[in-house]
């Protein structure tokens, strides 16, 4: 695939894009807290934001955060806060389901209601969306068509790789930017090539658990490439301290490891690299959106259950079926 190639107001290429899923640790999936115990759990956000916040501002970085509207609703002065710091306010759902456990409908009101939420705090058009635990999968395609029609102008839930726990990923989709509906751009989720296959990285657990040299790896895959990274991090990523929930051993170790060290890896890549807000992007018309095209994937090379040989075309995503509505 020739690469997408973004550039920011001063022509500089190579730039990437920041992301945080603005959650709370009790959100997480891993720990399945039940939902009627979130109102009375501690947040942590007074701990967690205001250092992120600074050192965003100290390595003059702006990010998008992908707020959940339950933050939103429960919250509101965090998100004025960090609106009036100057990083893009995005949608993360309102009520942290994943897409592929939502009726075409319920998705519709909980998107919904998660962007009224959203403006009516920031005073400004939502324009991006991310999906609780990336599941804009092959069975929930009907989920694009539905951000299209609220005015949505980007996605950015698509892992493009095989995940063997099913909750996200699309094997085959385009690894740089791309129209994924008319007027609706896809982001997908960051991959590095190792050894012919692709693997998630530098977003999330991937950030967190992977070396370093990965992650490196896939900046250098990304910028050779002429196409952005999406990094992507949760803020209780950055809070050792928070409340260790009784999940069972390999949700808690998935949870909690590496987040003692994760402010280092944080500032590492700001030091690093440049990072812009998604809706910069979108803005300045820089994605050549016909570049999303190449060869057939080579489906006679070896596979495993993470990740799929490198594919350079993408079939179309086929529009939800009319009965869904």
């Amino acid at each position: 695939m020739s690469g997408v190639r973004i550039s920011t107001p001063s022509g500089t290429e190579s730039t990437h894009l920041l992301s945080f899923d603005l959650e709370c640790w009790f959100h997480a999936h891993n720990l399945m807290v039940p939902r009627h115990l979130w109102p009375v759990q501690d947040d942590r956000l007074e701990a967690v934001v205001p250092r992120l916040l600074d050192r965003l501002d100290r390595h003059n970085a702006k990010a998008t955060f992908f707020v959940l509207g339950w933050v939103a609703r429960h919250r509101p002065a965090w998100i004025r806060r960090i609106h009036a710091a100057g990083h893009e306010i995005a949608s993360h759902g309102f009520g942290h389901r994943p897409v592929t456990h939502q009726s075409p409908g319920e998705f519709r009101d909980d998107t919904a209601e998660s962007i009224a939420v959203l403006e009516d705090l920031t005073g400004r058009a939502i324009v991006g969306y991310r999906a609780p635990s990336y599941s804009v999968v092959p069975r929930s395609s009907w989920a694009l068509d539905i951000l299209a029609e609220l005015g949505l102008r980007y996605d950015s839930s698509i892992v493009p790789v095989r995940a063997p726990h099913g909750r996200y990923g699309w094997p085959g989709a385009p690894i740089a930017p791309f129209e994924v509906r008319p007027g609706l751009m896809e982001f997908p989720l960051p991959t590095v090539r190792l050894l012919g296959f692709r693997l998630p990285a530098a977003a999330g657990g991937y950030l967190r658990l992977l070396p370093r040299r990965l992650t490196q790896m896939a900046f250098k895959q990304a910028e050779d490439a002429g196409r952005p990274i999406v990094v992507n991090i949760h803020p209780w990523e950055l809070d050792p301290e928070q409340p260790r929930w009784p999940s069972g051993l390999l949700r808690q170790t998935l949870h909690y490891s590496g987040t003692g060290s994760m402010e280092q890896r944080l500032d590492w890549l700001l030091r690093s690299y440049r990072f812009e807000r998604i809706a910069d992007v979108i803005g300045n018309q820089g994605i050549d959106r016909h570049s999303v095209s190449g060869r057939v994937c080579d489906r006679s090379a070896p596979s495993s259950l993470l990740a799929i040989p490198e594919c350079e075309e993408f079939r179309p995503i086929p529009s939800r079926p009319t009965s869904a509505s």
